[in-house]
C-alpha cells in the first residue's frame, strides 16, 4: 500500500515532488496520553511501533506530528516534532487542516440528500448544476463524481506553485469558476470507463448540495454532519484563512503557510478540525448514525485504483493491511498539513494522522512512516 502517492495527489495533483530545504526537528515522541485517565498509560506493542512511526516522520519531512489511537476500549493520543520550526511542542488535540478527507463530509452529505430521495446516484450531473457548466455532464453521474470515475480534469493541475502560491495564498477561488476552467480541459478518460483522482468530482459534488437543498454545501456539513455529531472544533472555513483553535504550523521552505485561502479546496478539502472530532466521524460512520443502510452499502462499494490493495468507494478510501484487516477512510494533503483518518470495519480500531510539513510540495519520503501509521495503529 503507497499512501505516499495517496496522500500527495489527495489535494494537489503536481508534476514533481519538492525536496526538503530545510532540516524538521525530530524530536522524540511523547509518551503517548491514555484517554481513559493520566494513570494507566499505554505501553503496549502497538504504541511502541506508533512512537517510532512518529519519530521517523519527523525525520523524513514533517516538522511534528500527532496521532490519536483507538485500541478497543483504550484511546491515547501520541506527539513527536515540533508545532513550529522553532521547537515548541505539537498542541495536544490541536486543530489543523484535514486536506482531502473533506471528501467524507462532502459524500455523507451527498449520500444522505440520495437517501432523502432528492438526488439519485446514477442520474446525470447534468441535472443537478446550471446549464452547460460540465459539457458532457449527460455522460456523467452523481455516482461517477464520488467515485472519481468521472474523466474530468482535475483542477488541482491549475493552481499555483511554488512562490507563486505563496503570493496568491490569500485569494478567494470560486468554485464554479473552477469546474466551469476544468470541464473545458480535455477529459482524462471517457466517463465510467476508468478511475482517477480529481477534485474537481467534489467541487462538482459541492455545488449539487447547493443547487439541491437552497444553502451553502458548508452549511449544510454543518447541520448535517458537524453539529449532530458534537464537532465542536470542527470548522469549514470557506473564505477564512485563519485556523481557529491552538495548531501546529505547516510550510512551504521557509515560510509559514498556516494560514491561506481554503476555497482553493472547498468541498474537496477545506475542512479544519482536531483528532478527536475527526474520530467522532470515523464512529458515525460506521455505527450508522450518519447513513441509511443502502447509502453505507454504497459508499462502501469500491472500484479498483492504482495501488495494489486499494479501492475507492464513495468518498471512501478502502485499503487491505499487513495483519487481514480492511481499513476504511480517507487520507488528504494541503500546503503545509498531511492527514489521515481511518477506521477498521467495525470500528474499534480507529487512527487519526496530522502531520505539519516542513515543506509543499512533500518529501515523498513521509510515505513509508505514514504507511506504517496507519498499518501498526490498526494492526497492533
Amino acid at each position: 500500500m503507497r499512501v505516499s502517492h495517496t496522500l500527495l495527489t489527495s489535494l494537489f495533483t503536481v508534476t514533481a515532488m519538492g525536496t526538503l530545504s530545510v532540516s524538521s526537528i525530530a524530536t522524540a515522541a511523547d509518551r503517548p496520553q491514555d484517554l481513559r485517565g493520566s494513570h494507566s498509560e499505554p505501553d503496549s506493542g502497538t504504541a511502541r511501533k506508533v512512537r517510532r512511526d512518529l519519530d521517523l516522520l519527523t525525520r523524513s519531512g514533517a516538522v511534528g506530528a500527532q496521532v490519536k489511537v483507538t485500541e478497543g476500549d483504550r484511546t491515547w493520543l501520541a506527539r513527536s516534532g515540533g508545532a513550529q520550526k522553532t521547537g515548541t511542542p505539537v498542541p495536544s488535540e490541536g486543530q489543523f487542516r484535514v486536506g482531502s478527507t473533506t471528501k467524507m463530509f462532502t459524500s455523507v452529505v451527498l449520500l444522505q440528500l440520495v437517501g432523502e430521495g432528492k438526488v439519485s446516484l446514477d442520474g446525470p450531473i447534468s441535472r443537478y448544476l446550471p446549464s452547460g457548466l460540465v459539457p458532457q455532464g449527460d455522460k456523467i453521474t452523481v455516482r461517477m463524481a464520488l467515485q472519481h470515475t468521472s474523466g474530468l480534469h482535475d483542477v488541482a493541475r491549475d493552481l499555483p506553485q511554488g512562490e507563486e502560491f505563496i503570493r496568491h495564498r490569500f485569494r478567494h477561488y470560486d468554485m464554479t469558476d473552477q469546474v466551469r476552467r476544468a470541464a473545458a480541459k480535455p477529459a482524462d478518460f471517457p466517463p465510467g470507463t476508468d478511475y482517477g483522482y480529481s477534485n474537481t468530482n467534489y467541487l462538482v459534488a459541492g455545488l449539487i448540495i447547493e443547487r439541491v437543498t437552497g444553502h451553502s454545501y458548508a452549511t449544510e456539513v454543518r447541520n448535517r454532519v458537524i453539529a449532530p455529531l458534537g464537532m465542536r472544533h470542527t470548522v469549514v472555513p470557506v473564505d477564512s484563512s485563519v485556523i481557529p483553535g491552538p495548531h501546529a504550523h505547516g510550510y512551504m521552505g521557509q515560510t509559514d503557510i498556516s494560514a491561506l485561502n481554503p476555497s482553493l479546496a472547498g468541498p474537496a478539502g477545506e475542512i479544519v478540525s482536531t483528532p478527536g472530532d475527526m474520530d467522532k466521524l470515523l464512529t458515525a460512520l460506521t455505527s450508522g448514525k450518519l447513513l441509511r443502510p443502502a447509502q453505507w452499502k454504497e459508499m462502501n462499494h469500491t472500484v479498483a485504483t492504482k495501488e495494489p490493495g486499494a479501492g475507492y468507494g464513495l468518498g471512501l478510501k478502502v485499503r487491505e493491511l499487513s495483519c487481514g484487516r480492511t481499513a476504511i477512510g480517507h487520507t488528504g494533503g494541503i500546503p503545509g498539513y498531511a492527514t489521515l483518518a481511518f477506521t477498521t470495519r467495525d470500528g474499534k480500531q480507529r487512527v487519526v494522522l496530522s502531520a505539519n510539513l516542513a515543506d509543499w510540495p512533500a518529501d515523498e519520503a513521509i510515505g513509508k512512516p505514514i504507511d506504517k501509521v496507519l498499518n501498526d495503529a490498526l494492526c497492533g
